[in-house]
């Protein structure tokens, strides 16, 4: 039996993102346009959580990408701040625990998406964040950061994540659609098996809006065989709860059952 896709994408939804809501909301549909053109032959399931301090809202669940609902004003509303090292390490816990319904393990991929610098994590350190990413990488899964509008090698370096799957994009909103679409392209690469992993192609970066690999080492690329080689959050259960910013935000990511 061939090994199905699951893909996990945790998008920030800090107040911070307001600035940039109309860009999120059409960058996101097309990371999932491109999921759903590309993904139909490797299995995919895909789990949307959002986060900030108001919460995390989980959208949906190991859903198959074909029956994925489209990003709007009303499931995405910007608020609150930004505890990234938190909701990454339940979020990543969450997504170990969930593996046990599989009769065969899928191949794994988590997404995390921020607009800005950590700020609010309580529950967790840099350090615990790195050994989970890690233990996690020396089992086969694969990590993608995306920093919209911001240097995200520094931050991705603290989870270690590989800076050859760290993009940092403009906050055009062609530079935002065009890091979506790459996203979801390396996490089609790596799941139809064209790729070792999920690294980001150099001419993703340039449309990206990039400008800041070259300080941190990346080596340039241009195609796949180019490439060398705390609480529960349950996502045992198919579905989502669609939690909006109204409905959650008196809860923490402390206090929040997934």
């Amino acid at each position: 039996m061939s090994k199905s896709t699951l893909v996990t994408f945790l998008l920030d939804r800090s107040g911070s993102m307001g600035q940039i809501w109309d860009e999120t909301i059409g960058g996101f549909n097309v990371y999932l346009d491109t999921l759903k053109n590309e993904g139909k032959e490797t299995g995919v399931k895909f789990t949307l959580l959002q986060f900030s301090t108001d919460g995390i809202a989980r959208i949906c669940v190991a859903e198959p990408i074909d029956t994925v609902k489209r990003l709007d004003k009303m499931n995405y509303q910007p608020g609150g701040g930004t505890p990234l090292i938190d909701a990454a390490f339940k979020t990543i816990t969450a997504v170990e625990e969930s593996l046990s319904k599989y009769d065969v393990t899928p191949k794994v991929i988590v997404c995390i998406q921020t607009d800005g610098q950590e700020n609010s994590s309580t529950e967790h350190t840099w350090d615990e964040l790195k050994r989970l990413i890690s233990e996690k990488t020396e089992n086969g899964w694969q990590f993608n950061f995306m920093g919209t509008g911001i240097d995200a090698y520094d931050q991705s370096a603290k989870m270690g994540i590989s800076a050859h799957q760290t993009l940092s994009t403009g906050l055009a909103a062609s530079e935002v659609k065009t890091s979506f679409r790459a996203a979801a392209a390396a996490s089609m690469r790596f799941a139809s098996g064209a790729s070792p992993d999920t690294r980001y192609l150099m001419t993703e970066r340039a449309a990206s809006g990039d400008k800041h690999f070259h300080k941190h080492g990346v080596i340039g690329h241009t195609g796949p065989n180019s490439v060398t080689p705390s609480l529960s959050l349950d996502l045992t259960a198919s579905g989502g709860s669609g939690v909006s910013r109204q409905t959650s935000k008196r809860a923490t990511l402390a206090d929040i059952s997934l």
